[in-house]
Formats: structure tokens, C-alpha cells, sequence
């Protein structure tokens, strides 16, 4: 007790130790205003941004009291980054909500602030393309990358076998929830060399990825930009959803939804539905 007494009044409670204390409490706070202050500034340029594209497309540009996904209780934000400790709430940025034909479209970013190991405190974003449909069965796909995309070579054995394993080990998320199987889907040659499904019902599902949607997609692939030639779409409880994971582009968003648009008026199952209508 002594000893605890003597570190009390020696140095805890000496005004270097108050001052030294004060001073870290005054940065921490500081620095936490200055992050979001940053990322306010951010958010709003990109709704900005946006503005143009909502207004052409005659839709509804949401801010976050307002945003939000559609699927967020089938598939958190941020799922994949599991090695990151999270500092903050994911939070809704904002929401792009719009009509592409019969199509009901909701483009939704999200954020997260975290701690990035060394390199100070920082800002995640990922952004969901979600498309309103008729229920199927849950369905995985995806067309595996086949080269390096930093030397346009061809991907090594492991590496291949990794690209398809990717969709075979993560079932959806309705599938999980309900102990379903999860199969593969019997895609006609020459498609099943060139694209990977699963779904707890590969024959209704390879009856909608026919030759016609699939070879959509592979028409479209040399104008999508990067970060969607793959489309690792996923189906389920009456949505098809793309996670990407960084801002949304205004310039290449379009492109992209109307790829996926595409292949679902090619698959012969699916028709659109509004996303307030019941199941």
C-alpha cells in the first residue's frame, strides 16, 4: 500500500506526469476530430460527385441518415477484412437509389475507420451493387482471373486452383443459414471452362446461366473496368449483389450495372421486382 501511495504522489500526480497526460488526451481527441472532419469533407465531395449521375439516371442520392444496403443482414461491410481491428462502427456514406429499365438498382458506399498497423489510423471504403429480383436459389458465380494482372501471364496451378476455391469455400449466406448443400452448377461446355457457380440448386441454376447470359458477359468483359472483369455476383433472398472494395467510381459505375442488367434479361428465371415488394 505504501509503495502504490508513494508512486500516487511521487509520479503520477507530479505536473510533468498531469501535463504529459493532458497533452495525449488534447492529440487523441484532436486527431479523432481531424479524421472525421476529413472524411466528412471526403463524403461530401463524393456526393457531389454523384450528384450529376443521379440526376440524368432520374434517381435519389441518399446521405448517411439516410443510406443503406438492401442485403446488409445477408452480408456485412467488410466481412472479408477480418485481420483488421476495427476501430469504428461501419457506417452508411451514402446511397444512390435508381431505375434501369425494369430494374430497381441501389449503389450504397460504406466506411470504417481502422488502425492499419504502423501507418497511423485510416479510412476503409467498399461500395455494393444491389439489384432487386424474383427469389432464386442461392447462386454463387464468378469468372476466375486466369492472369496476373501485373504481368498479363498466365496464373500458376495453385494460383488458378485458389481463384476457384474462393467461390466453393464461401457459401451465401441464405445457404449457411439453412444447412443447405452447396453444389456445383453443371454449366454447358465451352462455359464451364470459363466461369465457376455453386448453389443449393445447380440444376435451377444452370438453367438460368445459359450459354446466352454467360456469353453476355464475355462480350462486356474487355469494357468493364478493372476491378469488375471478375463479377463475383451472388444471389439470394430475391437480390444479386457485387461487393467492391473501394470508392464508387461515377465514371465506370454505369457501365457495370448495365452489364449486370444485361445478363439478368438473358437469364430466362429472374424478373425484376420492386425491393419493398414481398418475396
Amino acid at each position: 500500500m505504501d509503495i502504490l501511495q508513494k508512486i500516487w504522489t511521487g509520479y503520477i500526480l507530479t505536473p510533468y506526469f498531469l501535463t504529459f497526460a493532458v497533452a495525449s488526451v488534447v492529440f487523441l481527441a484532436g486527431r479523432r476530430w481531424l479524421h472525421f472532419r476529413s472524411h466528412a469533407k471526403r463524403r461530401e465531395a463524393q456526393l457531389a460527385a454523384l450528384a450529376p449521375l443521379a440526376q440524368r439516371l432520374g434517381g435519389r442520392l441518399l446521405g448517411p441518415d439516410e443510406a443503406a444496403m438492401w442485403t446488409d443482414e445477408l452480408c456485412k461491410p467488410f466481412t472479408t477484412e477480418f485481420s483488421i481491428a476495427f476501430r469504428s462502427k461501419r457506417q452508411f456514406d451514402l446511397s444512390l437509389d435508381f431505375q434501369r429499365g425494369p430494374w430497381h438498382v441501389r449503389v450504397t458506399e460504406a466506411s470504417v475507420r481502422y488502425d492499419s498497423r504502423g501507418y497511423g489510423v485510416r479510412w476503409l471504403q467498399e461500395h455494393r451493387i444491389e439489384i432487386a429480383t424474383a427469389r432464386l436459389a442461392p447462386l454463387k458465380m464468378k469468372r476466375p482471373d486466369k492472369y496476373s494482372v501485373n504481368s498479363d501471364r498466365p496464373l500458376s496451378p495453385g494460383q488458378l486452383e485458389r481463384e476457384w476455391r474462393e467461390i466453393v469455400d464461401v457459401k451465401a449466406a441464405t445457404a449457411k443459414n439453412e444447412n443447405a448443400e452447396w453444389l456445383p452448377v453443371p454449366l454447358l461446355p465451352p462455359m464451364d471452362r470459363e466461369f465457376s457457380a455453386y448453389s443449393s440448386d445447380p440444376a435451377a441454376a444452370a438453367r438460368e446461366l445459359n450459354f446466352d447470359a454467360l456469353h453476355w458477359l464475355m462480350e462486356r468483359e474487355g469494357d468493364l473496368p478493372l476491378w469488375a472483369k471478375r463479377l463475383r455476383l451472388t444471389f439470394e433472398s430475391g437480390f444479386v449483389y457485387l461487393v467492391v472494395h473501394d470508392h464508387i467510381q461515377p465514371g465506370e459505375l454505369m457501365g457495370v450495372v448495365d452489364t449486370i442488367c444485361g445478363l439478368l434479361d438473358r437469364m430466362p428465371g429472374v424478373r425484376p421486382r420492386h425491393p419493398a415488394a414481398a418475396l
